[in-house]
């Protein structure tokens, strides 16, 4: 089954729209849309197991939104189809979403982006530092993802996926990289489940 319309019919079966989270912006739009292609599995494991935001240890799927707005402060900001938390620091902007599949509560997906402008709802927190996600990120050059996970076609956007088994439905992993003169300027990280033949 393609991954997009897997997606699509988990969330039209949770009563929810994919056509876009009301007020997401930036990364976090980009991540939650469908500006990406991620219909294949192109990748064998999984590229992020963890994310780390200062001493704070985040699990897609596991770590809810408030654990964030304990630690860094901020508002969780609602739409129907999506929850999230946007923090600014320096010259970066960084979300954190949930939806459906995360009972609007859990962290679902990740984004960051260069900008040295806050979108509306992204708070500046003074103790949020960057996510480190263990694999190339933001400023890294595309030499840096080719080593790593292989370079797609396509110069400016990159779409990785990988799958693995989870019960009565696969968990799909995938990996986004927006890059400008051959530096990443944006990435963001998701999890959802597709549906299997048993």
């Amino acid at each position: 089954m393609r991954f997009r319309l897997a997606t699509a019919l988990l969330f039209v079966a949770a009563g929810v729209t994919t056509a876009g989270a009301a007020g997401l912006t930036g990364m976090g739009a980009n991540i939650f849309g469908s500006y990406f292609n991620f219909e294949k599995a192109n990748l064998t494991e999984r590229p992020v197991s963890k994310i780390k935001v200062g001493k704070l240890s985040i699990e897609l799927a596991k770590t809810q939104l408030s654990v964030l707005q304990k630690a860094f402060g901020g508002t969780i900001q609602q739409s129907e189809s999506a929850n999230w938390i946007c923090y600014h620091s320096g010259d970066t902007n960084s979300w954190f979403i949930s939806n459906a599949l995360g009972g609007q509560e859990f962290v679902m997906m990740v984004a960051v982006e260069t900008s040295t402008k806050a979108p509306a709802g992204c708070e500046t927190s003074e103790s949020f530092t960057l996510p480190e996600f263990g694999i190339p990120s933001l400023g890294a050059k595309s030499a840096e993802i080719k080593e790593r996970f292989g370079m797609l076609a396509g110069s400016s956007k990159l779409a990785y996926r990988a799958d693995r088994p989870g019960g009565y439905s696969d968990i799909a992993q995938y990996l986004g990289y927006v890059l400008k003169g051959g530096t990443v300027v944006g990435m963001g990280v998701g999890e959802t489940s597709i549906p299997t033949e048993h």
